[in-house]
């Protein structure tokens, strides 16, 4: 960590914070972080750079007006958990924040050849040319809703590759349902669904050389604070946002943080035990065993019934014509409704 992100920096934050909108002294804040009152304006300087809204009311204080909304490296660290700041996984110095960019999943892939490290985080505020699985087209506004890729480099055969679609979209969705969305759905591969609708998208590449991964680049897209009226027409009838869900704005900061805490369990612990876990809580979270869906593939499509994930994390289908169960292992799957298997 940096020293402008050391725990009395965190501290100071805290203590304002606390003071509910009334002035801290300079003295109280020396005197609680142990530094000079010198020390304790360089690091209100350094938090009003990472886009906190800090006042300074003659021979009063510091008054805490706003936390800054604009993901920042600092901000974003700000929020990280202890174990997620003692793990090293994720860490400011990996941070590379965007004011606008073509594409985080180009620009993260770019780090990855130039030697980026595992646990690269790459952030936009706007993509010009956001993408989506099967060549879509991702809506990216700016100042409203979160662009991101992670850089890893699992010791991991690339067949395997599509797991980390999977253990991305539970963490996204352990996120979305502890800022208040209950009843957010996983739906295969890729996506996450609100209301039937598209809040979240998840796009995995990789390089591969001599059969051996090189590196994975997981880009997520998220429709946080944007309303639905303000995405392109082609797009808003089909989307979910969380603004128009919880009628409230989320700190986009604090979201992007804790998708990383939960990540970085997930990613830790299908390292050490494979992904018989994940498969297992994907499940649960997706609710698609039963599910009437639509399966559309390059060179066919066809309506079955969601049967299981495999423990390759393909998903098996029974279909409805023929009866006949299928391993989907690429193509396009649409909840129809909620039919059991069975019937």
């Amino acid at each position: 960590m940096s020293p402008s992100l050391s725990p009395p920096n965190r501290q100071l934050v805290d203590i304002l914070s606390q003071a509910q909108g009334e002035p801290v002294s300079g003295r109280l804040i020396g005197r609680a972080l142990s530094i000079s009152r010198a020390a304790v304006w360089k690091r209100v300087e350094s938090l009003r750079k990472s886009g906190f809204h800090i006042e300074s009311i003659p021979r009063q204080g510091y008054v805490l007006v706003a936390e800054p909304d604009t993901p920042s490296a600092q901000a974003v660290a700000l929020e990280l958990n202890q174990e997620t700041l003692s793990d090293g996984l994720f860490v400011e110095d990996k941070f590379h924040f965007f004011t606008t960019l073509d594409s985080t999943n180009e620009k993260a892939g770019a780090l990855a050849r130039g030697g980026a490290l595992d646990g690269t985080v790459v952030v936009a505020d706007h993509q010009s040319r956001g993408k989506g699985r099967l060549g879509r087209v991702w809506d990216s506004p700016a100042g409203v809703n979160l662009y991101f890729s992670l850089i890893l480099r699992p010791t991991i055969e690339p067949r395997f590759a599509a797991q980390l679609t999977l253990l991305t979209g539970l963490a996204l969705a352990e996120t979305v349902s502890s800022f208040g969305a209950d009843s957010v759905e996983i739906k295969w591969p890729n996506d996450l669904l609100l209301g039937g609708k598209k809040l979240a998208g998840i796009l995995t590449e990789m390089a591969v050389e001599e059969s051996r991964i090189q590196f994975v680049v997981v880009g997520v897209g998220v429709n946080v604070n944007v309303a639905l009226a303000d995405l392109a027409p082609e797009v808003s009838g089909i989307a979910a946002t969380l603004w128009d869900h919880l009628k409230k704005k989320v700190k986009r900061s604090a979201f992007l943080a804790d998708f990383l805490n939960r990540f970085r369990v997930w990613y830790r612990h299908y390292l050490a035990d494979g992904f018989a876990p994940i498969r297992t809580t994907w499940l649960q979270r997706s609710r698609i065993a039963g599910r009437r869906v639509q399966v559309n593939l390059v060179a066919d499509s066809f309506t079955a019934f969601a049967v299981d994930l495999d423990s390759e994390g393909f998903l098996i289908v029974k279909k409805e014509e023929s009866g006949q169960e299928t391993r989907v292992l690429a193509g396009d799957v649409m909840l129809l409704d909620a039919s059991d298997c069975s019937s």
